[in-house]
């Protein structure tokens, strides 16, 4: 009965990667059973003991090599982020705010809470602590499993979603070589390549395989699809200038009345002109300007879409028999990434209402291209006026060209281990050493020094003096090429991080019971990290029109050591405590705790359960990330209504007539070497049939609840304003920074550990796999619906976020079929309907154009292979998003899209085309 038993699980999980699997071990043995001659225990994700059965307590969903073959991506990371489990994460659709990394979250708990794993042993992350899945090259992987429950007892830090552990090739002989082509049909763009040439021997003592991996993506642009085609923006390449009345003399202010020009707000504090240039080229004159007018800019044409890069990797591993009872195992992967994002020209922004920075520039009387005849000065303070804001100008520099920001990224990592035996006892032990290092330099061009526009706009700039004036009165055209050199610069920043790991693992039959053998594993392990992040001088400075932002330094030393047991009670009864103790340099110590229970009433079905508690240690960056400028889009509530600002004890002291001159409200992100870890505690309960009477059927049904406390997160700028201006909470107005004149110049937006998730759903899953007169075929059907996802008591369900959507149900469902040399592929992802957020907040009804609900979105991949076995050779002819499904836009023209492209990228495929591709797989 035992045997049949794992024949039929083995033969599941290799048909179709189940709800569990087996990472086979090369230390793994064989055990005596009564009545059975040999079973090979194995080790499944989410436990460190070997067993005799591949389906344990914990919820595993399985792709294993044909699945990633059949799925026509060339990244891991595009493949996770597919199933129905996974949440919004970062990839290489994330133009502005993306660099070029590809994240997985699971749960929507966020990328940092998920722990990366190859080869059951840690990966290096980020700053943030989250891992690029595109440094671990698909071609070398045989398999991924992924634990969809809480695992930080067994594996530490950052396991609170859950688990990602990515099994590589073993016991590869000879040579592969695997090369990959597509493009949109329509669009003829999106263009990606690859090749991939693997290499491997083994013999009775040892092995070796090679894996060198080449990938090159290409660029999609926003402009070339309808829905992303149009981002509206105050900041034109015309430029635009606001002169508050009480700051200039009498003279000036009537020589614009007489010209015809509006005074807004006539007659109150804030009075003023909103002045646009409506000059040709260079020519400049008080005549020459217009009243602002809804005057805006379309930036995303200048914007990528899908951004573009190359990697190039190599991944080598090999094991080597010292004795029957010890083996030497080792592997090495280093990856370089060459990626960019492209942003529309850098928009100017001077005058104190934009910070202090752009509160530095004066536009000096005796400027030549000055037509106003008095020095306009960015702080009030300096004029000899208090309390107002003399100008606010504006303007797009189109003439020096976009913004790029490229990326080129280096990360390698080495382990060496050793594996053996404990004499002739059922124990087996492994030591090994981790050292993996990330750099990343990142140029950034077109951006703005500061200084040297203050210097321009200043008295005495002329050759003689090295200095070129600059002229931001005249039409679009007026910068010439030499203001625009004098002006931008280059920058170079650097970041990088450290990893060193040593682990020490036992695992073996500690005693026995009368329903069997105590199953028990002991382990210790260090884990020491450091970081930097160093951006360019100007930069740290704030000379620049780009965001300022500190230096980071920092690192800190985990210690941990854990218990893991399996205790048969009754035969079919199994029950598996671990406990895990940690101590950390910069929080101290703590403690977590897992129960896993399995109960098999009869062969069919198997009932399984797990609670545990989880825990994430803060990142460097939310311990020691430099202070960094960020502009988000705000409205503030002291903002005046019908000329009076609104009595609120927060709004004290802030002039009648005040309007934030700018949607976008400067603010400092802050860290806080002061954070605790999160902690959680999560439930899962599930049942596993696999029906005795179908052979090849299976169905799991997984329930889960996740809770998070303590979460490190930012307090919140919109909640220190409201909290500020409401009284709420009076310690709030301590952290925001106004001028005389009511602009808030600075907000620092902390981090805390007070925020919560809860999160709660089913999983359900069901493969067939069944034979014919015309082949073979196996269907499955992957479904996760989501009961619950609440932020800080905020439910999220059904509600779409801009790039972070969180919808009801979603589900793949897929049939694969071979006969001979052919065999064809059929997969439709779904994502249910969502509501538009800005719906919830501001009702679609007032906004003409906005969605008020995100339609549903279903989209096709096929495929057909054929092998021609004579020259050992497979060809994949497949097409991704067979109809060219495209997702329902968030408002009519992207003006009041809550997203960057008016659609999510990270749950809505960015090509909107039919992608064809073909691959090519040739063995020697």
């Amino acid at each position: 009965m035992l045997n049949n038993k794992i024949s039929k699980a083995v033969r599941l999980a290799i048909a179709f990667g189940a709800a569990s699997t087996a990472a086979f071990s090369a230390t793994s043995f064989a055990a005596e059973e009564e009545g059975v001659d040999k079973v090979e225990r194995i080790q499944v994700t989410g436990s460190r003991i070997k067993r005799t059965d591949l389906e344990s307590a914990s919820p595993v969903l399985v792709l294993d090599r044909s699945d990633i073959a059949a799925s026509g991506q060339i990244s891991i990371g595009n493949i996770l982020q597919q199933i129905p489990a996974a949440g919004a994460a970062l990839n290489t659709a994330f133009n502005n705010g993306g660099n070029g990394a590809t994240n997985m979250d699971l749960r929507n708990l966020g990328a940092q809470r998920l722990l990366v794993l190859v080869n059951g042993k840690r990966w290096i992350s980020s700053l943030g602590s989250t891992v690029d899945l595109n440094t671990i090259p698909a071609a070398s992987i045989e398999r991924v499993e992924v634990v969809k429950d809480g695992a930080s007892a067994i594996y530490g830090s950052d396991a609170i979603a859950g688990v990602v552990n990515i099994i590589t090739r073993k016991d590869f002989e000879g040579a592969e070589l695997s090369v990959y082509g597509g493009e949109n049909l329509k669009y003829n763009d999106g263009r990606q390549y690859s090749a991939d040439l693997t290499i491997g021997t083994t013999s009775d003592k040892g092995g070796l395989m090679m894996n060198l991996s080449h990938v090159t993506q290409a660029e999609i642009w926003a402009g070339d699809r309808d829905i992303s085609s149009m981002g509206n923006s105050s900041t034109t390449e015309k430029g635009r200038l606001r002169l508050t009345s009480s700051a200039i003399s009498d003279s000036l202010r009537n020589d614009l009345l007489a010209q015809g020009y509006t005074e807004n707000n006539a007659g109150k504090s804030n009075a003023g002109f909103d002045l646009v240039p409506n000059g040709a080229g260079s020519g400049v004159g008080i005549d020459s300007f217009r009243d602002r007018s809804g005057d805006v800019y379309n930036y995303a044409p200048e914007n990528y879409l899908s951004t573009p890069q190359v990697r190039n990797s190599m991944y080598v591993q090999a094991f080597y028999d010292l004795s029957d009872d010890l083996r030497v195992v080792s592997d090495f992967m280093m990856t370089n990434r060459e990626s960019s994002q492209l942003l529309a020209a850098m928009p100017l922004t001077i005058g104190a209402s934009f910070g202090a920075s752009a509160s530095k520039v004066d536009i000096h009387a005796n400027n030549i291209y000055n037509p106003f005849g008095e020095t306009l000065y960015g702080d009030g303070a300096r004029s000899g006026v208090d309390g107002y804001v003399p100008y606010a100008g504006q303007r797009r520099f189109v003439e020096a060209g976009n913004r790029i920001y490229k990326q080129n990224d280096t990360t390698y990592r080495a382990m060496v281990g050793l594996e053996g035996n404990v004499g002739d006892t059922s124990w087996v032990w492994d030591a090994s050493y981790i050292y993996g290092k990330n750099s990343q330099d990142v140029l950034t061009t077109g951006l703005l020094n500061l200084t040297r526009i203050n210097q321009a706009l200043g008295d005495n700039c002329n050759a003689s003096t090295s200095c070129v004036p600059l002229n931001l009165f005249g039409g679009a055209g007026s910068i010439t090429p030499e203001m625009v050199d004098f002006v931008t610069f280059d920058s170079v920043s650097r970041e990088g991080l450290e990893l060193k790991d040593y682990t020490l693992n036992f695992a073996g039959d500690a005693f026995e019971l009368p329903a069997g053998v105590v199953g028990m594993a002991i382990g210790l392990e260090r884990r020491e990290e450091s970081g930097y992040d160093t951006p360019d001088p100007l930069t740290q400075s704030g000379e620049t029109s780009g965001n300022q932002r500190d230096a980071t330094s920092g690192g800190f030393r985990l210690d941990e050591a854990y218990v893991e047991l399996s205790i048969p009670v009754i035969e079919g009864l199994t029950i598996s405590p671990a406990i895990r103790f940690s101590d950390h340099s910069a929080y101290g110590s703590n403690s977590t705790a897992k129960v896993g229970v399995e109960y098999r009433p009869i062969d069919d079905i198997l009932l399984r359960g797990t609670w545990a508690e989880g825990y994430r240690a803060p990142s460097i960056s939310d311990l020691y990330a430099g202070n960094a400028d960020s502009y988000p889009t705000l409205t503030d509530p002291c903002n005046s209504v019908e000329g009076a600002v609104p009595n609120l004890p927060g709004c004290a002291g802030v002039p009648d007539g005040y309007a934030q001159a700018n949607t976008q409200i400067r603010i400092t992100n802050v860290s806080s070497p002061d954070l605790k870890p999160e902690e959680s505690e999560s439930k899962t309960f599930g049942i596993v049939y696999n029906p005795s009477y179908v052979d090849g059927l299976e169905f799991t049904i997984d329930y889960y609840d996740i809770e998070v406390t303590n979460s490190i997160g930012r307090y919140g700028a919109s909640r220190l304003l409201n909290e500020c201006s409401t009284g709420d909470n009076a310690q709030s107005c301590d952290y925001i920074d106004r001028d005389a004149n009511g602009n808030v110049v600075d907000l620092r937006n902390f981090l805390q550990n007070s925020g919560s998730y809860n999160v709660e759903g089913i999983d359900f899953f069901t493969a067939y796999k069944f034979d014919t007169e015309y082949g073979s075929f196996k269907t499955s059907l992957d479904l996760s619906y989501v009961m619950t996802n609440e932020f800080d008591g905020e439910d999220q369900v059904g509600i779409q976020y801009g790039d972070a959507g969180y919808p009801e149900y979603k589900g793949t469902f897929a049939v694969d079929w071979s006969m001979g040399d052919f065999d064809a592929h059929w997969q439709t992802r779904y994502v249910d309907r969502l509501q538009n957020y800005y719906d919830v907040l501001y009702g679609a009804e007032n906004y003409p154009g906005m969605a008020a609900e995100i339609g549903s979105y279903f989209v096709h991949d096929v495929s057909v292979g054929y092998a021609l076995d004579a020259y050992n050779t497979k060809l994949t002819l497949g097409i991704e998003n067979l109809f060219a499904k495209e997702p329902s836009p968030e408002y009519s023209n992207n003006d009041v899209a809550i997203s960057t492209n008016n659609f999510s990228v990270t749950e809505y495929d960015v090509n909107m085309d039919r992608f064809v591709y073909l691959r090519a797989t040739i063995k020697f």
